[in-house]
């Protein structure tokens, strides 16, 4: 376990499918997690308060989509903990079996005078041995993480010219450091397309709310293999490392 204080940040809403899993490929991580639970109605919030290092959920309802709403309250959230570094994660995401000691190396040795990290994700589909790689697939990277010391006092999210604030990233543009940013060696799973059914509702979702996106060219390759995001050749996939894959 490394000297320093990460606080583990969460955004949900009906997660429970893959909340435990994501909680628990953390919990090395992570001194602290506070949650943001957007009127779940599963049993996300009894999952979340079953973790000991879960020391902070709030709930709203009944509230219009502000993605920078709910990021900058999650953000308050998170820095009244006094961390080092705040980690983003979402409920679909589930971290490698090896990413604690890659991240602490990085963080201590390799990399202690870097604030921004960025990790590489992997999206899951239809098997989780299997991953997706072509077009943005293949090398798809956000960043997750920063070191609290030295940053603004008003450090905040700003808003965004989508429906609802939408896409306005996982940490506040304004960070210090954030066009700096590591590519560290840690690699999660994104699980929001492991089958059909999954891949259906979300596209649903952000085609309904955000029916007018140019910038997502329509949200045409989350469910198949056209649009600008996706690769010439359609969609095209390969097994994941035995020693990398996860047990859902």
């Amino acid at each position: 376990m490394s000297d320093f204080k990460i606080v583990g940040t969460y955004r949900v809403r009906n997660e429970e499918r893959f909340i435990e899993k994501s909680l628990k490929s953390i919990i090395d991580i992570c001194s602290e997690i506070v949650i943001l639970d957007d009127n779940s109605t599963d049993k996300t919030i009894e999952i979340c308060s079953s973790f000991d290092k879960v020391v902070d959920i709030q709930k709203q309802s009944d509230l219009p989509l502000d993605e920078v709403r709910d990021r900058n309250l999650l953000l308050q959230m998170a820095l009244k903990r006094k961390s080092d570094f705040i980690l983003s994660i979402d409920g679909d995401e589930i971290f490698a079996s090896n990413s604690a000691d890659i991240l602490f190396e990085e963080l201590d040795i390799l990399y202690p005078k870097n604030n921004v990290f960025e990790f590489q994700f992997l999206t899951l589909w239809d098997s989780p041995s299997q991953i997706r790689f072509d077009g943005i697939f293949g090398n798809y990277w956000q960043k997750r993480l920063f070191r609290t010391k030295n940053q603004p006092s008003d450090l905040k999210f700003n808003n965004t010219a989508n429906f609802g604030n939408l896409h306005c990233g996982s940490i506040p543009k304004d960070t210090v450091g954030f066009d700096d940013q590591i590519r560290s060696n840690v690699k999660i799973f994104h699980l929001a397309s492991i089958d059909q059914k999954l891949r259906q509702q979300k596209y649903d979702y952000y085609t309904k709310i955000d029916a007018n996106s140019n910038l997502n060219d329509g949200y045409k390759h989350m469910i198949s293999g056209e649009g600008s995001f996706s690769g010439p050749n359609g969609i095209e996939l390969k097994k994941i490392d035995k020693e990398l894959r996860i047990q859902l």
